[in-house]
């Protein structure tokens, strides 16, 4: 048997060898697919984008056009007609007003340069009369260019009368004789708007020739985009002259839009996960027929051996056995490198980065964060279906579960303008009962940020209500939003693992599509019962029944004693992001204990200088000074607190520098509340 392990050695180096190629070819095809259609597409909607710039300002400047040409026909008539056609100049002047929508008034101006005419009159009274030789930022462009005989426009401005527009002068000449100018105050953004609306991926901004912006449309920000990827002419009022011109700028509505989109990325991580499969895949058959290729040979040479063959079937077993366990193990093990990229990003921001470098370390972030929540997503229903997953048994208080967790959301809801209403006032009295309070605030925690996430405009409508019957607690809890709803064809669909409504939801809302399913999941392995009601474009509402035992009162005494009160500590927690104290500020309410907060390391000591301090939670990663170095100097100048470490980063290194620089101890986050209780006891129980 030792001569075979040499072989063996072999056999094992070339079947990996195979794998890792196989796995090589399709990830790089996967790769090659996936830049070659982006490049492609990214061509594509920059032609796209010189195509309906050309003729969008093609259309914008006929429109300018066709206004000042208006204007100069009412002149033409003048003129012709030796001045007696002014006799119609108010009927004339409102045909062309209704006739052109960016004209929004006509006035004239006499050759001393008085308005002694405007229309329509009432909301322009001010300008009438008006002798624009005082005005010194007008009168003289407006007198060379009639002397020249020039139709003259000014840059953008203040009207008198108010409001903002372009004024256009056409001089007058009859007799021989300069009469004034038929003016005329325009402002193109209704019909500017109106072309604009019909390319509503795609924004406009154009600038006069002083530089101010007169018209912009979809709020562009060029600083997003570089000089190839804006379509850039010069706009002029008057083709026949040089000077004068306007900036027309043409790009896409986002960035995001030339790149590609979430779908795609997702497809990507897809494709290069199933080529790890099918490496994976292909390992274990050549091994397993390598294995059956030695079990025959053993069989074949040393039937005396049974004792060998038995052992070697049970490697088999356990290889067959390795193969299911497969999918959870990587999925735990690819925890690992995440958390060191979240970790690292986070050391990133306290750094001083280019605009282009913080865009893409955000990028990093909320993808590294979406798969992380994919892979725990995974695990979870992995663990329902293996059947390992176990219901806790805890005291709680279900209706002050919901309600902390409401509060929770409703700030991301009113930071979208959502309302949020409950009938939380109307319940005097709630009941405390037994169940896996960490599930119930999942079911809680799912329904209720999928309200907020696809609910744009409206409210939010939580509702409550618990019924006790023979020691059963039976809890009703709805959750009704105004958001983009759902077609009663895909009611059921939406419970389903990895699955989002196909009418664009995926291309505006993030997420794996898997919140509803384990939500689903949880409340039927809790034996409850979950409904939705929904109608499209209108909105949903979740309806969810469960029930508890009643917690009798020798029940509640012992949850007392396991929770009993350390209101009489003084905390603090020290975090740079408030979600997380938040949800730590949450857990320690359960020991009766009010912290205080600190955002860095220079308000940590302010605090402690200020006030003693019994325990300090201590994030590691914040801007400016670190934990490591506030937890130093703490140290030194004789800080006696209970000091605990908590980061994403859970490297050995990190550790260890956390207990030498003077930490009592090190958590990782998220911190599970068992486990900070357990510590919490340690030192003060």
């Amino acid at each position: 048997m030792l001569t075979t392990k040499p072989f063996s050695f072999i056999r094992n180096y070339k079947i990996g060898t195979y794998s890792l190629l196989i796995f090589l070819f399709f990830t790089t095809i996967s790769l090659i697919g996936y830049y070659t259609i982006i490049n492609e597409q990214r061509d594509f909607k920059l032609k796209q984008l010189d195509i309906v710039g050309s003729l969008t300002y093609q259309d914008f400047r006929k429109i300018i056009y066709h206004n000042i040409h208006s204007l100069e026909g009412l002149r033409d008539r003048i003129v012709e007609s030796d001045g007696r056609f002014q006799d119609y100049i108010k009927s004339d002047s409102e045909r062309i007003i209704k006739q052109n929508q960016s004209i929004k008034f006509v006035f004239f101006v006499d050759s001393t340069g008085i308005i002694n005419f405007v229309t329509p009159l009432e909301a322009n009274r001010k300008a009438l009369n008006l002798d624009i030789s005082k005005l010194i930022y007008r009168y003289p462009g407006w007198l060379a260019n009639s002397k020249d005989t020039l139709t003259n426009i000014t840059p953008w401005l203040d009207l008198t009368q108010s409001g903002k527009a372009f004024l256009v002068d056409v001089p007058v000449y009859y007799n021989n004789t300069f009469q004034g100018t038929v003016s005329a105050g325009m402002d193109f953004k209704s019909q500017f708007d109106n072309i604009s609306s019909k390319q509503n991926i795609f924004s406009v901004l154009i600038k006069d020739e002083t530089g101010k912006t007169f018209y912009s449309y979809n709020t562009p920000n060029r600083a997003d985009f570089n000089e190839k990827q804006i379509f850039e002419r010069k706009l002029k009022p008057f083709a026949d002259r040089v000077n004068g011109a306007w900036k027309f700028e043409f790009m896409y509505n986002s960035k995001s839009e030339l790149y590609a989109t979430p779908l795609q990325n997702i497809i990507l991580a897809l494709s290069i996960f199933g080529s790890l499969l099918i490496g994976l895949l292909g390992y274990f058959f050549l091994l397993g027929k390598s294995q059956i290729k030695k079990d025959k040979l053993i069989n074949h040479k040393l039937n005396a051996l049974n004792e060998e063959l038995k052992l070697e079937r049970q490697r088999a077993e356990d290889a067959s056995m390795a193969k299911t366990q497969f999918l959870s193990h990587m999925s735990h093990e690819i925890r690992t490198p995440l958390s060191a990229i979240l970790s690292i990003s986070e050391i990133l921001e306290g750094k001083k980065l280019l605009a282009s470098e913080k865009e893409f370390l955000k990028l990093m972030q909320n993808s590294s964060r979406t798969l992380l929540n994919l892979v725990n997503n995974i695990l979870h229903i992995d663990k329902i279906e293996s059947g390992k997953m176990e219901l806790s048994e805890e005291v709680f208080n279900p209706f002050i579960t919901l309600k902390q967790i409401l509060e929770i959301y409703s700030q991301a809801a009113k930071m979208k303008g959502l309302e949020v209403h409950s009938n939380f006032n109307e319940i005097k009295k709630s009941k405390v009962v037994t169940g896996d309070v960490s599930r119930t605030e999942q079911i809680f925690t799912n329904l209720i940020s999928n309200a907020v996430k696809f609910t744009n405009a409206g409210f939010i409508k939580v509702f409550y209500e618990e019924k006790e019957v023979a020691g059963q607690l039976y809890i009703n809890f709805d959750v009704t939003d105004t958001g983009i709803g759902i077609d009663p064809s895909q009611k059921e669909a939406i419970f389903e693992r990895f699955k989002q409504l196909d009418f664009g939801i995926t291309k505006k809302h993030q997420g794996s599509g898997l919140g509803l399913a384990i939500t689903k999941m949880l409340i039927d392995f809790m034996q409850g019962n979950i409904k939705v009601e929904s109608k499209l474009g209108k909105g949903t509402t979740f309806k969810v029944s469960l029930q508890f035992p009643i917690v009798a009162k020798e029940d509640r005494i012992e949850n007392n004693r396991k929770y009993r009160s350390l209101s009489h500590l003084n905390v603090l927690i020290v975090d740079d992001n408030m979600l997380n104290c938040r949800i730590l500020e949450k857990i320690l309410s359960k020991k009766n204990i009010k912290p205080d907060i600190a955002k860095d390391g220079d308000a940590a000591l302010l605090e402690c200088l200020s006030r003693q301090y019994d325990l300090i939670f201590m994030d590691v990663h914040m801007p400016g000074r670190d934990g490591f170095e506030i937890v130093q100097y703490l140290r030194k100048i004789g800080n006696k607190a209970i000091i605990l470490g908590f980061s994403a980063d859970a490297t050995r290194e990190a550790v260890e520098r956390g207990i030498k620089s003077g930490m009592n101890d090190y958590l990782t986050k998220p911190i599970e509340q068992e486990t900070l209780f357990t510590i919490l006891g340690r030192y003060f129980l």
